[in-house]
């Protein structure tokens, strides 16, 4: 019963959504049963858009050049049932939108896209201010490592929208530190020298 239900949601989720923006950069549309279409806008050099499926196996990836727009229809009427995953990805930032294949049609999930936004480090004075725009509120994880060691000398664990740390090595003995950053599925290593 329990099956039934969660799979009766589903349809009602994946019916009620055809269309989905990932922002105001990325659409992601069906456009028939076989035909996914990809557009974005202010396209930056080396920007990285994928698709991949469930296992993380990426059935198609281009590497653009900038413009100031893209388009990509996509044909995936050879692709297996399941949720496959639009992502593109920049310096800055991440964002992922899912859809789903079911029997003879895709479907996208309306407010289902994530963005990932890379943490942004400045160095002033020996004092380390890290800050990460979270606006969709992933779980974050920040670890602190000396040199070569395993021992974490600071580790907090926070899912606000905007997380501002500050670090000041200048007074420590050793002179090479290590900043491991989680967000939800990403993760950014950070090597800090003084």
């Amino acid at each position: 019963m329990k099956k039934l239900l969660k799979l009766g949601l589903l349809s009602v989720a994946l019916i009620a959504a055809v269309v989905v923006n990932a922002s105001n950069k990325v659409k992601v549309e069906v456009l028939t049963s076989n035909e996914l279409s990809i557009t974005m806008s202010e396209v930056i050099e080396g920007e990285v858009i994928s698709v991949s499926d469930e296992e993380g196996e990426v059935v198609f990836s281009e590497i653009l050049s900038a413009s100031r727009s893209y388009t990509k229809t996509l044909d995936f009427s050879k692709l297996k049932q399941g949720v496959y995953y639009v992502k593109t990805e920049t310096g800055e930032a991440i964002k992922v939108t899912p859809f789903i294949i079911v029997p003879d049609q895709g479907k996208t999930i309306k407010g289902a896209t994530k963005t990932y936004n890379a943490p942004v480090f400045n160095i002033e004075n020996g004092v380390v201010k890290l800050s990460i725009d979270n606006e969709d509120q992933h779980n974050v994880s920040i670890t602190v490592y000396a040199k070569n060691s395993s021992i974490p000398l600071e580790e907090v664990r926070l899912n606000e929208s905007k997380i501002v740390k500050n670090y000041n090595f200048e007074s420590l003995a050793i002179s090479e530190y290590k900043i491991v950053i989680y967000q939800g599925d990403y993760s950014y290593v950070k090597t800090i020298k003084r």
